[in-house]
Formats: structure tokens, C-alpha cells, sequence
């Protein structure tokens, strides 16, 4: 009599490449997560930062162009835009010291947030500012603008000076920035033939511009 032991099945071996590969698979996609994880931290920290309230500058009352800027004037409000890139249009609290004294070249009604230009970008170190008669002027010339100086003489008319700044508009009268070496010649011009003034791109300073002369 013979007894037959029977062997239980058994699962195949794995070869061991594809276990490499499984090994490698999980490796990757562990990485990958941690990217995206790390991806999702950052965005999510520069949304909530985004969303922080920023300390910009106000004006309290009117400031009106061609007037020096006082401390009573600004306040300091605190503004959470949705578009971060709106902070770099008005003036930050932290420069509150930098406008202060300054000329305003644009206006600010009462209780708007200051526009980031509302001093001249220019140094205006070494300028004069100065009230100059005018003969005639664009109808809608304000604060802000520049302007080319025609000088008209008795017997001629040239163009003396570009790209001046204008501070405010009178009746018959501007303030403009000008070069202290040459105010004296303006105030000259203005008292011995007039000085008539034309609107001008802000640097497009033209050369070689022919005066007219007369006999």
C-alpha cells in the first residue's frame, strides 16, 4: 500500500526586475506628492499674504495740484485689494515722509486714497518755482502738464525752453518748475514780448526747431 503526499500550490516567484520597477513607481509618485503638496503650501501662503490689509495713504481734505502737501492732509487707511498689483498705484504708508512738503501735481478729493503720482517724478532739486505771465496757453492745460516756452519777441519768436513742468494754472498766469539759472531770463522774456506756451509730451524734448525772425 503506498500514500501519495500531496504539496500545496504555491504562488510563482516575483522576478525581481519587477519588483525594481514597483519600487522605483512608488518612489516617483512619493516625490511627485510632495512636490504638489509643497506647490499648494506656497499658493496657499502667498494668496493669505495677498489678502493681508496693506497701510496706504488718504487725503483727509481736497489737496488741490500746485499746492505743497501737509501732514494734516494724509491718513493712513488700511486696503485689501484683490489685485495685489493695485498697491503699486497709491502711495504705501512707509513713504508718508517722502510726499510730505512736496508739490501735488495731480488733485485729491477728500477722503480718496493718494495716487502714487501725485508728486513729480522728477528731482526737482536746483528748480525755482516760479508765477510766469503768459500771452496764450491750450484751454485745457492743468497741473501735471509740460509745456515748450515760445518766447515772442518784437521782431522775432523762438522756442526758449522744453519739457517745463507745469505746478498750477492761473488767469493769465502758470507755475511752473523752472532751472534757477535761467528763472531771470523767463521773468525777462515775460515782461518784454510775452511768453506763449504749448503743450508737450513729458521728455520729448525736439531739436533743432527754427525761430522766426522778422524785419
Amino acid at each position: 500500500m503506498s500514500v501519495l503526499t500531496r504539496t500545496a500550490d504555491s504562488s510563482p516567484d516575483v522576478p525581481r526586475a519587477v519588483l525594481r520597477r514597483w519600487r522605483l513607481a512608488g518612489l516617483f509618485g512619493l516625490i511627485a506628492a510632495l512636490a504638489l503638496a509643497t506647490f499648494a503650501v506656497i499658493q496657499i501662503s502667498a494668496q493669505s499674504q495677498t489678502r493681508q490689509p496693506t497701510g496706504v495713504l488718504r487725503a483727509t481734505r481736497d489737496i488741490l495740484p500746485g499746492t505743497a502737501i501737509t501732514a494734516d492732509e494724509l491718513a493712513v487707511t488700511q486696503v485689501q485689494p484683490s489685485d495685489a498689483s493695485l498697491l503699486g498705484t497709491w502711495v504705501a504708508s512707509g513713504d508718508r515722509d517722502r510726499i510730505l512738503g512736496q508739490v501735488a501735481v495731480v488733485g485729491v478729493p477728500a477722503g480718496h486714497l493718494i495716487p502714487a503720482e501725485i508728486v513729480a517724478p522728477k528731482i526737482t532739486a536746483g528748480l525755482w518755482k516760479a508765477n510766469v505771465p503768459i500771452k496764450r496757453s491750450p484751454a485745457d492745460l492743468k497741473a501735471g502738464d509740460h509745456v515748450a516756452l515760445l518766447v515772442q519777441g518784437p521782431a522775432t519768436e523762438f522756442v526758449f525752453m522744453q519739457d517745463v513742468q507745469v505746478l498750477s494754472v492761473g488767469s493769465g498766469a502758470v507755475d511752473l518748475w523752472l532751472p534757477a539759472k535761467l528763472a531771470p531770463q523767463v521773468e525777462w522774456y515775460a515782461d518784454h514780448g510775452g511768453i506763449i506756451l504749448f503743450q508737450m509730451q513729458p521728455g520729448a524734448v525736439q531739436q533743432g526747431i527754427p525761430g522766426v525772425g522778422g524785419g
